[in-house]
């Protein structure tokens, strides 16, 4: 069984991955750690000579935050930290939903933010779009 932890830094992220490492442990399961990285957001902070440059400043900090982030709950090592660019025309759900999909995950584990719509004040924009359109079940923790 694999489970696929939805990563972007913040502390609701890192619950999603406690969470996951626990159900991972009593399980048996493997757990996957994405981080969905949007070079036009992600980028905008790094002074580089180009984007591609600045985006391989954002895909290092994010792979050393993720280590780290794996060191923390104590999982394995070779835990498997995955992170990719959103493809064109594509957003953070989508990608989330097409990695489940590659890495044949046998859910999600995704953390909530409270934001404006009415959907968003319970789930956020992220999470309300991947738990409608995933390919496996999705567990959401609450930030």
């Amino acid at each position: 069984m694999r489970l696929l932890v939805a990563f972007d830094g913040s502390e609701g992220s890192r619950a999603a991955l406690r969470e996951a490492t626990a159900l991972a442990r009593e399980m048996g399961a493997e757990v996957v750690l994405l981080r969905v990285l949007n070079p036009l957001t992600d980028a905008a902070d790094v002074v580089a000579p180009s984007t591609a440059e600045a985006m391989v400043v954002v895909r290092q900090r994010a792979t050393d935050e993720m280590r780290d982030a794996v060191i923390a709950v104590a999982l394995p090592t070779e835990t498997p930290v995955e992170v990719i660019e959103v493809e064109r025309g594509e957003d953070i759900a989508e990608a989330i939903e097409r990695m489940a999909e590659q890495r044949r995950a046998r859910m999600i584990v995704i953390s909530s933010r409270r934001a404006g719509s009415v959907l968003g004040a319970a789930l956020g924009s992220v999470t309300g779009h991947v738990i409608r359109n995933a390919p496996c079940p999705v567990l959401v923790v609450r930030e």
